[in-house]
């Protein structure tokens, strides 16, 4: 099985790159790698760069770059057998976070826009499957566990390997 990760050198994104190269074949995607989502072209080459893989983990949040990356590549597995982990946040749901703060609220909106989008794709086509996971509040042991997990059940069920 093959992974990708966006965002592989920092936080959890370098924790699960780390964890699931001992396991699996990991490929990773991060500006200090010379792969920035905010550009078109880069996020055109994480795209062609991922035709062989089963799961992508859709770590980096950069403005809504995290919904472009998302969506470009779920156009190109169109009907394919692969799953979309998107990493969010408690926060696109807590009415609460960030009042009174312009970039908190930046933030959760940016946040909830993966959320709806990763419900409109998923609700519209049945392949490539997505999955949504909210952080831990930064419990990168727990995170590491969780999307061990999924990665784990999506391997067994579905590619039944």
């Amino acid at each position: 099985m093959k992974i990708a990760i966006s965002g592989h050198t920092k936080g959890l994104g370098k924790i699960l790159y780390e964890n699931f190269s001992s396991k699996y074949e990991t490929i990773g995607f991060s500006r200090t790698t010379g792969h920035d989502i905010k550009s078109p072209f880069d996020r055109k080459d994480i795209v062609k760069q991922c035709k062989d893989i089963d799961i992508f983990i859709n770590n980096v949040h950069n403005y809504y770059h995290q919904s472009d990356i998302l969506f470009e590549l779920h156009k190109a597995w169109s009907g394919q057998k692969r799953l979309i982990i998107n990493i969010g946040s408690k926060a696109a749901n807590d009415p609460e976070f960030g009042k009174g703060d312009y970039g908190l609220i930046e933030y959760r909106t940016q946040k909830k826009n993966v959320l709806t989008m990763t419900e409109n794709l998923q609700n519209s086509f049945e392949w490539p499957h997505i999955k949504a996971y909210e952080i831990q509040e930064i419990n990168f042991e727990v995170d590491r566990n969780n999307l061990n997990n999924i990665v784990e059940i999506y391997e067994r069920k579905i590619l039944k390997k």
